[in-house]
């Protein structure tokens, strides 16, 4: 119990962190583009690029989680600076959601012999359980133009290192059900959390005019993660052993470059 309370305390002080550094990076760039940003051609040289972007993508999970949930979709946002060298550097949040239950006998204390699951009003509920997942990393890599229309465009390769977590969420559009609101939940939620490691592959493209900006690229997770809860209220046992949790990713994303406005000209 001892210690599954101190790994849920680190779990919320890391969480605390990490959004702490993400909004100073939107912060810089949202409000400081002129000390970030050039004005020189994207065509004709290798710039240093700051830069926010929002992706979408799928993912797979493996290893312990996969006993657990199936595939499901993922939203990103990050900071990055590509430098003029091809080092590439920053960091980023990714959030999994809708991942399709597989683990048998969640929520099993609370049905009926019937197999129906009751709500406060009497009513036969109807519960939608998904799994959702949380990678908040620090990344660095290399850039290899030569791959695109200009010195800015090319393969990149990305490694980085952070926190992972997952959960199951539990959805009812009918009447409450007490069971499933704080502070029971967290005995039905599985929350787990850990660190991770994380190597990405992809294309990452300037286009000539600087409005067509996106990436693309195929990932892979591998966490060592613990079991944040004392116990599991269903099965009445606590789960104590460390798991090795993994997703294999797709992801495609929009990016918005930080530039100085270039100086007036005039003519005389």
């Amino acid at each position: 119990m001892g210690l599954n309370r101190l790994r849920s305390y680190d779990y919320l002080r890391c969480m605390n962190v990490i959004r702490s550094i993400l909004l100073t990076c939107a912060f810089a760039v949202a409000f400081g583009p002129s000390a970030w940003g050039q004005t020189r051609s994207v065509r004709d040289s290798s710039l240093t690029s700051p830069h926010i972007h929002l992706s979408l993508g799928t993912t797979a999970p493996f290893g312990d989680l996969a006993a657990r949930v199936g595939n499901g979709g993922l939203v990103g946002i990050g900071f990055h600076v590509k430098q003029r060298s091809g080092l590439y550097w920053g960091v980023q949040a990714n959030w999994g959601f809708g991942h399709r239950l597989r683990e048998q006998g969640v929520l099993a204390n609370l049905l009926t012999p019937g197999g129906d699951l009751i709500d406060n009003e009497g009513q036969v509920a109807f519960v939608s359980i998904t799994g959702r997942t949380g990678l908040f990393s620090a990344d660095v890599g290399w850039m290899w133009d030569g791959f695109g229309p200009n010195p800015n465009s090319g393969i990149l390769l990305k490694a980085g290192v952070g926190s992972f977590h997952h959960r199951l969420h539990f959805e009812n559009t009918e009447n409450r059900i007490t069971q499933l609101e704080q502070p029971q939940l967290q005995y039905y939620d599985r929350l787990t959390w850990g660190v991770a490691g994380r190597l990405t592959a992809g294309y990452f493209h300037m286009s000539n005019d600087g409005l067509r900006n996106f990436f693309a690229d195929l990932s892979l997770t591998r966490a060592t993660t613990w079991p944040q809860r004392p116990f599991n209220a269903d099965t009445q046992v606590a789960e104590d052993a460390v798991r090795t949790d993994g997703l294999i990713g797709l992801e495609v994303g929009w990016v918005f470059h930080m530039y100085k406005r270039a100086p007036k000209e005039h003519w005389y």
